[in-house]
């Protein structure tokens, strides 16, 4: 969904930003899990909550922020969150969750930045943050200006956290309502997709800007209906309360995610599961003609009411994984979904840990384990997000987890 139409009001609400590892048992026995060579997670040391029974996964408390947080990606020794209001994006140890750093920002700080994903091979120390550039604002429409940013980074607790901005990519030649996602392809080109527009764009290695997926105009009667935005939705439960999305926050085509030559994304207008061939979409048609090549892969059940997939991604450090992992932010758990035959499994669920988790990313193997960090930020508790409740009942901290996959 379009996540933070409401982040620059959120100062009013709550404190500056602090965030630290849990003093607690669980963040220090999921630091031990990490760096024992012996440890599995069958094999939980006491003191760590197991969660749920039937979870395939065991989740723990990683790290806290005293205000909202959005965005997280990992590489060997170290954590980047997004701050959105902040205009930053933090470094935290990998395994004590203490901060060590920051990205180098823009002059005038990053503009939402609420979606980072680390690139290539984990020991060349690269990641890139979207900077959605705007608020959204579907009604009046004002169109964002979204930057991809690449930095170069190096971390060790003898020599500290550094890190070098090494390219902006701004997206000032072509029309984008609100960048909700990308994905990095191995050719070295990203995806982004815009979730008010309908589009999904092509970043070509040399930093230019061409069509995907996109409408033939932007008027109503050629959206595309898979990735259409859409302006009002039913309301449902979550976490005890009702919750209904207004028209500036009911998404249109969200994450994205790429495995063998497949590209996949989810939309809660659509109400499903997608896919369509990578080579689309750079063959000869014109780009709304390439719409014809998207396929269902999963139709959201009809008794269910509203599903949002925030985030979702495949475990990139082992293709053998045919599972593709999600933000199930609604029901408050991380789901993993078998794009084959659409069976799912319940990997992690928790009211308190996740508690609408809108990001996800695995961290790099050491000693065989290669967890899942995620964020989440209680968007069911404010009336900025939720048309249904009329005040902000946040519960600090926000909570950054890892999970443990067999």
């Amino acid at each position: 969904m379009i996540r933070w139409k409401w982040a620059a009001r959120l100062l009013v609400c709550t404190s500056l930003y602090a965030c630290g590892s849990p003093s607690d048992a669980p963040a220090n026995e999921s630091s031990r899990i990490e760096q024992s060579s012996a440890a599995s997670v069958g094999e939980v040391p006491p003191g760590v909550e197991r969660g749920k029974p039937g979870n395939i996964g065991v989740s723990v408390d990683y790290a806290y922020s005293d205000i909202p947080i959005a965005g997280v990606a990992g590489g060997k020794n170290v954590v980047f969150v997004g701050q959105p209001i902040n205009g930053k994006v933090v470094a935290l140890d990998r395994f004590t969750g203490e901060p060590v750093g920051e990205l180098p920002s823009p002059a005038e700080g990053f503009a939402v930045p609420f979606i980072i994903h680390t690139v290539g091979d984990p020991d060349e120390g690269r990641v890139t943050v979207l900077g959605a550039g705007g608020y959204p604002s579907p009604k009046p429409f004002v169109p964002a200006n979204p930057t991809l940013y690449e930095f170069t980074y190096h971390y060790d607790r003898l020599h500290g956290f550094g890190a070098t901005r090494t390219r902006d990519i701004p997206f000032t030649s072509v029309l984008v309502g609100f960048a909700e996602d990308f994905v990095h392809l191995d050719d070295g080109r990203y995806l982004v997709s815009d979730a008010i527009l309908g589009s999904i764009w092509v970043v070509q290695t040399d930093g230019s800007i061409t069509p995907g997926i996109v409408p033939k105009t932007w008027r109503a009667e050629d959206r595309i209906p898979q990735l259409a935005f859409c302006e009002t939705g039913p309301t449902t439960q979550v976490n005890g309360y009702p919750f209904r999305f207004s028209g500036a926050t009911q998404p249109g085509v969200s994450p994205l995610a790429v495995r063998r030559g497949t590209v996949y994304f989810n939309t809660t207008c659509g109400r499903g599961l997608y896919r369509f061939p990578l080579r689309s979409l750079s063959d000869h048609r014109q780009p709304y003609e390439r719409a014809r090549d998207i396929r269902l892969v999963q139709a959201v059940p009809p008794h269910v009411v509203m599903e949002e997939l925030l985030d979702f991604t495949f475990h990139p450090y082992d293709p053998s994984d045919h599972w593709l992992y999600a933000a199930d932010a609604l029901k408050l758990r991380i789901i993993r979904i078998d794009v084959d035959t659409g069976r799912r499994q319940i990997v992690a669920e928790d009211a308190r840990r996740f508690d609408f988790p809108s990001s996800l990313g695995f961290l790099p193997p050491i000693a065989g384990i290669s967890p899942i960090v995620v964020v989440s930020n209680q968007q069911e508790r404010t009336p900025l997000t939720n048309d249904a409740v009329t005040t902000t009942t946040f519960q600090l901290p926000f909570i950054v987890a890892k999970v443990f996959v067999p």
